[in-house]
């Protein structure tokens, strides 16, 4: 029978697929479409500002009415109205920026990361071991190999490759 190319299903798994950091879809990077400035942004404006504790400052940006369905009295207690369309428009443009920078540090990084791993296979080490370490490592090699070979059960078998550092634990 004749043989059929593989079929791919999820993109990224294809060969050379390049993968592409999230970006985000927001309208207003003000307050993310979610009507209140994100609260990195007001800490800028606003000394000591904790969202847990403080009113929730309204985005006001020209062009963003997610913020419009905070506009009732029972949530006028909560509500900070202070910040105005000129603030929220340039803390937009802020976090706009910010996601370029973002975006821009991931590619670069991406690219700089391409490793060749084939060294790394053929030796763990970070530099090849001194005569003295060899001598060391071959020593107790020959210890462990013995104890083996004179009937030790599992136990002590474990107990002595713990205590020579071929393993880590029991």
């Amino acid at each position: 029978m004749k043989k059929l190319p593989r079929e791919i299903l999820r993109q990224e798994d294809k060969p050379g697929y390049e993968k592409e950091v999230w970006q985000p879809s927001w309208k207003c990077y003000c307050c993310h479409d979610l009507g209140i400035v994100r609260p990195h942004l007001v800490a800028m404006l606003i000394d000591g500002y904790d969202y847990r504790h403080d009113k929730l400052p309204r985005c006001q940006n020209q062009g963003c009415s997610a913020g419009s369905s905070y506009d009732s009295s029972e949530l006028s207690n909560c509500i900070d109205y202070r910040l105005s369309p000129a603030i929220c428009q340039e803390l937009d443009m802020i976090e706009r920026e910010d996601w370029r920078q973002t975006q821009a540090e991931w590619h670069s990084t991406r690219k700089h990361r391409q490793v060749d791993f084939s060294s790394v296979v053929q030796n763990l080490r970070p530099t090849n071991r001194t005569s003295g370490e060899q001598m060391e490592a071959m020593r107790r090699s020959e210890e462990v190999m013995a104890r083996i070979d004179k009937g030790l059960n599992d136990t002590e078998r474990k107990e002595m490759l713990l205590r020579t550092g071929e393993i880590n634990s029991l």
